[in-house]
């Protein structure tokens, strides 16, 4: 019989799970080398690092992270181990890349500026951040990326010196490295904060400490108002986060970009399926088995342009700051213990956000149909 160790907090991992083994399910901070004496297989979430430490002298084999990123995984060590490794890329790409897109749908609303006029900066052209880079191409943005690692067809590429002197919108979706020609750990810090174009900006919804959250701290402190907007999903040192930093910036929320319900149960359905053809076992379920049924039906806002249609949209779908306010109400309680500990209940009973995909758009006129269904809207 196959012995399961999960994250407790990994979606439907009971549904997906249940029937092919003795599953068992723990808090993913609290995983260790004792629980997983008996375990042939861990599936976990970016909470536990996984490394010779965690896994050294137990029976496991099949690691599986409901992630789209991997740098909680030593993939080397867990190679060299022969231990099967998988993580679901881009499982949510588009819970993230609608994020980003409802903060600037509320951000157009605050200062009342047109988003889509501006130019939008992309720092990281992996799964994430090329599919934003397509939709705000369709949505009307001037978009230009950074990536040093691709290509990507219709993205002009820069520097990143060059990129934060000349975007309005400044978005991160880089993994977390501190290894190699070009890592990422702290990619944005004290020596280039000061190329940001003035009224830019500056957003990031891949790791946290892909920017220096003191040298940001300090910097807004030093220029309170450089900046239009600062928004942060990610930090470091979660889930004890900078309080004076949540203090000093626009939007903060508890790394749930990627939470819409979509996002996070198709992480667990990939990981799913590579276990069942790791282990020769039957595929017997699918994301469509349970996801609900969303009665919410949308109306054509009857707007100028596509990107005021999609922003208004998008506002009815995810009205982001209604996470921004949870976070900030935590910051008020007295311990940092106590902080910490409300940070990951808030991503443990995350709201069931869904994504476009979920809604019904009637009254859509012809011309615009086509791109609607693009973005991901059932027209009905």
């Amino acid at each position: 019989m196959m012995n399961i160790i999960a994250d407790e907090n990994m979606a439907l991992v009971q549904e997906f799970f249940g029937d092919l083994g003795n599953l068992q399910c723990y808090a993913g901070r609290q995983l260790n080398t004792q629980l997983l004496q008996q375990a042939n297989v861990l599936l976990v979430r970016s909470v536990t690092q996984v490394n010779q430490a965690l896994l050294a002298n137990t029976p496991v084999r099949f690691v599986g992270s409901a992630t789209i990123g991997a740098d909680h995984l030593d993939l080397r060590w867990l190679a060299q181990q022969q231990i099967m490794t998988t993580t679901a890329p881009a499982c949510n790409a588009r819970s993230v890349v609608e994020y980003v897109l409802a903060v600037l749908a509320y951000l157009q609303e605050q200062l009342q500026q047109d988003m889509s006029a501006k130019v939008l900066g992309v720092v990281g052209l992996g799964n994430v951040g090329h599919l934003l880079a397509q939709v705000a191409g369709q949505l009307g943005f001037r978009v230009i990326g950074c990536d040093p690692f691709v290509q990507r067809q219709g993205v002009t590429q820069q520097p990143l010196q060059q990129l934060l002197s000349e975007a309005d919108i400044v978005c991160f979706h880089t993994p977390l490295t501190k290894q190699g020609e070009y890592p990422t750990y702290h990619l944005l810090a004290e020596h280039n904060l000061k190329y940001l174009k003035q009224g830019a900006i500056l957003l990031n919804a891949g790791r946290g400490a892909v920017i220096d959250n003191v040298a940001l701290l300090a910097f807004l402190q030093t220029y309170p108002h450089y900046l239009s907007a600062v928004v942060l999903d990610v930090w470091e040192n979660e889930p004890a986060i900078n309080v004076d930093l949540v203090a000093s910036i626009d939007i903060a929320t508890p790394h749930i970009a990627g939470y819409s319900l979509e996002g996070k149960w198709r992480g667990t359905e990939m990981i799913y399926q590579r276990l069942c053809q790791y282990f020769n076992q039957q595929i017997k379920h699918k994301l469509a088995d349970f996801l609900p049924v969303n009665h919410q039906v949308l109306i054509w806002p009857y707007l100028s342009t596509i990107w005021q249609n999609y922003a208004a949209l998008l506002r009815k779908v995810y009205p982001v700051e209604q996470d921004d306010q949870a976070l900030r109400q935590t910051m008020c309680l007295d311990t940092h213990e106590a902080r910490a500990l409300a940070f990951d209940k808030l991503r443990k009973d995350y709201w069931p956000r869904r994504e476009c995909s979920a809604y019904d758009l009637r009254e859509v006129p012809i011309a615009n149909q086509q791109q609607m269904a693009n973005l991901g809207f059932k027209l009905c």
